[in-house]
């Protein structure tokens, strides 16, 4: 029993042990089990988790998507690549697409990118040209139009990102330019997508067009405007010109401009250099001297001379780094408005000296008439006294004086009405030689003691049609200016007086603006200063002087040349500085029946016919009864004119003339002879003045008034006017 039971002990403590082993071994399985399965939950649970995160994420990302899409201000279109490369349908639009371009969005929803853009446009902005564009087929357009659009999506889906500009029409087919941004677009599905973004841009392109014509309209005001204008950089360096700018200076192009520096050149002012310098703006004018232009700067213009030119150098601020943007210059040209505002000045002096004369015309007239008055019966008692006196008498030589001194006065006044009036002197024929002579002795009396008077006539014919007062005017003129080059160093001054033919004239000082025929030559020369080559053209201009200011007007040589060319005459002149200048005077002479006429005249004589004379002046009244008893005449002379017309009335056939004086209280001279006109038509009327305005003329002789004596009256004038009157009536010298 023994052995037997320790062996079936030692089975069952082995069953006992194996079933232990085994159950341990089972429950280590089974806690292994456990943490396995606890750790697949866990996973589980995370990946769950993850996925519910994932899902949150990708709901908010598709809200985040839409909200932007609809809240976009640009029109956003999402479009899937078919197989064969063109554009899908929209797979999503937003809000904004629809509203800009009118579409629902069920119907967008079913349309393409290309479907919206405008052909032509399109076309265009690959590469084909309006002409290309027209001359294509429809199918011709469509297929280029489908491999154009193909190449451009796949230019977008290798690229990623890429912007370009088209057209689309709207519902309504308003064209709406846009700018595109597509890029590409994964949506996770694998399959190739483009996000687009459309920009309308029609306010930028407006804006762009307006700042494109305002710059164009700037450009054109710059090249186009009569205002020279230059752009130079912050350096000064010219960058640009304008056709006015090189016109002013007479340059080709702005190359040779670039030659000749416009900030600092001698043109312009130190004062203005300076401030230049400094960087300020300036405005100045000055004067360019091409000559000078040329030779400094070797520029190749073609102006001449000087000019004047007001400039502008503006400056155009500066940048944000404190340099200087540069500067614009402006040039005008102002040497015509230089020279009008000279000749406005000189009209100016002009006008103040005309202001003068009519002063002076003015106060001439008022006392002309009294002076004249005074005048009257000096002249014509001394001439009545020399008319009675032998000649052996030595009282004639001091009554010529006294008849000199008169007719000098008598001159004086008809100068001053000259001056003052714009009426031209009356020519007639006259003697020359006489006048010269009058005038010389005048000059000698006044003229330094070391000038030598020096007169050679060569002249047997001396008459020429003019007023002796402008005969005066010019011999006076021409020898006071000799005089005054002289007065320093004294001279000769030489007054020669000869006859020439104006087709036969060659040597020096000869005429080349006369008509043929026979002339007279007054020549005034002195050996004096001279005068420079350089104004010599200019000395006839009124008011040009070289005298200094207060000894000059600079009218005397311009009053000689109106007086010649009136004339119908012509003046040279020869000068040389140093040595002296010579002045020619031509006159065309009187010959044949006017020449005889003028001596007729000197040589008038009286009558025996009655004569009634008028004027409010006693003592012209008493001198002129004596003048004309004198010269044979029956005068009835009397001071009142009502008186004079009563007379007439009484007895209008006594008398053969009436001599009236134009100034007396009540009546005046041209109304007595419109009332005598009535009362016996025919009478010759006188009429008497102190000086001879045309308007006066013009009345007198719309009153019938043919006949004129001047104050004061001379006994030679008055016997020469009443004897015309009287013949030219039809009377005779046998009595009323």
């Amino acid at each position: 029993m023994g052995w037997a039971f320790w062996i079936v002990v030692g089975y069952v403590a082995t069953i006992i042990a194996g079933t232990v082993a085994v159950y341990l071994a089972l429950g280590r399985k089974e806690r292994e089990y456990g943490r396995e399965i606890a750790g697949l939950r866990s996973a589980l649970r995370n990946e769950m988790d993850l996925r519910l995160k994932n899902e949150n994420d990708l709901d908010s990302a598709r809200r985040f998507e839409k909200f932007v899409l609809n809240h976009s201000s640009d029109m956003m279109f999402l479009f899937g690549v078919a197989e064969d490369g063109m554009p899908g349908p929209f797979l999503k639009v937003n809000d904004c697409a629809c509203q800009r371009l009118g579409f629902e969005r069920e119907r967008l929803l079913r349309m393409t990118l290309p479907d919206l853009e405008e052909v032509e446009a399109a076309g265009r902005g690959v590469g084909y040209s309006r002409r290309e564009l027209t001359l294509m087929s429809d199918r011709t357009l469509l297929e280029r139009a489908d491999a154009l659009q193909r190449a451009h999506i796949a230019h977008i889906l290798e690229k990623g990102r890429v912007t370009f500009e088209r057209t689309f029409i709207t519902a309504d087919g308003r064209r709406i330019p846009v700018e595109i941004t597509a890029e590409r677009y994964d949506d996770g599905s694998g399959r190739p997508a483009v996000l687009c973004s459309a920009r309308d841009v029609s306010e930028r392109r407006a804006v762009e067009k307006a700042l494109h014509e305002t710059q164009q309209r700037l450009r054109d005001v710059f090249a186009n405007s009569p205002i020279g204008m230059a752009m130079c950089d912050g350096n000064r360096r010219l960058t640009g010109v304008n056709r006015a700018f090189l016109r002013a200076f007479g340059l080709p192009d702005e190359a040779e401009l670039s030659r000749f520096d416009l900030f600092d050149n001698p043109f312009i002012p130190p004062d203005q250099r300076d401030a230049m310098r400094r960087g300020e703006s300036v405005h100045f004018e000055t004067c360019v001297d091409f000559e000078e232009m040329k030779r400094l700067y070797k520029t190749a213009t073609s102006r001449r001379g000087q000019a004047y030119f007001e400039i502008y150098v503006h400056d155009l601020g500066h940048d944000e780094n404190k340099n200087v943007k540069g500067y614009v210059v402006q040039v005008m040209d102002i040497t015509e408005r230089r020279r009008i505002e000279e000749a406005l000045r000189e009209s100016e002096k002009q006008l103040r000296q005309a202001q003068k004369m009519e002063a002076m015309g003015t106060l001439a007239g008022g006392i002309a008439h009294d002076f004249n008055n005074i005048l009257t019966p000096i002249l014509g008692y001394t001439e009545m006294a020399l008319h009675m006196l032998p000649e052996t008498d030595p009282m004639r030589e001091f009554m010529q004086e006294i008849a000199k001194g008169s007719y000098r006065a008598k001159e004086l006044v008809e100068q001053i009405l000259t001056f003052s009036r714009r009426a031209e002197p009356e020519g007639k024929p006259i003697h020359i030689l006489p006048i010269v002579k009058e005038a010389l002795n005048l000059l000698r009396a006044s003229a330094p003691q070391n000038i030598e008077f020096s007169r050679v006539i060569k002249a047997q014919n001396d008459i020429v049609v003019a007023d002796p007062t402008q005969i005066h005017q010019i011999i006076m003129n021409l020898a006071t200016n000799a005089i005054y080059a002289m007065k320093d160093r004294g001279g000769i001054l030489e007054v020669r007086v000869a006859e020439f033919s104006a087709a036969s004239g060659t040597g020096r000082g000869e005429f080349t603006n006369l008509k043929p025929g026979r002339y007279l030559r007054i020549s005034v020369k002195d050996t004096g200063v001279g005068i420079e080559k350089s104004i010599l053209d200019r000395i006839f201009e009124p008011f040009f002087t070289t005298k200094p200011r207060g000894e000059g007007t600079g009218m005397g040589l311009a009053v000689v040349h109106g007086i010649v060319a009136n004339l119908k005459g012509d003046i040279r002149v020869e000068s040389e500085p140093g040595v002296g200048t010579t002045f020619h005077v031509a006159l065309p002479l009187v010959e044949g029946a006017a020449a005889e006429g003028a001596a007729a005249q000197a040589a008038a004589s009286g009558g025996s016919e009655q004569i009634l004379f008028v004027d409010d002046d006693e003592d012209i009244v008493k001198v002129a009864e004596r003048m004309l008893s004198t010269l044979g005449y029956r005068p009835t002379c009397l001071a009142q004119p009502n008186a004079a017309l009563r007379l007439f009335k009484m007895e209008p056939d006594q008398f053969r003339a009436v001599i009236t004086d134009q100034v007396m209280p009540g009546v005046t001279g041209i109304e007595m002879a419109r009332e005598i006109a009535s009362i016996r038509p025919g009478v010759p009327v006188i009429l008497c003045t102190c000086f001879s305005e045309a308007k006066t003329r013009q009345e007198a002789e719309a009153a019938g008034i043919r006949y004129f004596l001047s104050k004061p009256i001379m006994m030679r004038e008055m016997a020469e006017v009443v004897r015309r009157a009287i013949d030219d009536a039809g009377g005779t010298t046998t009595g009323a």
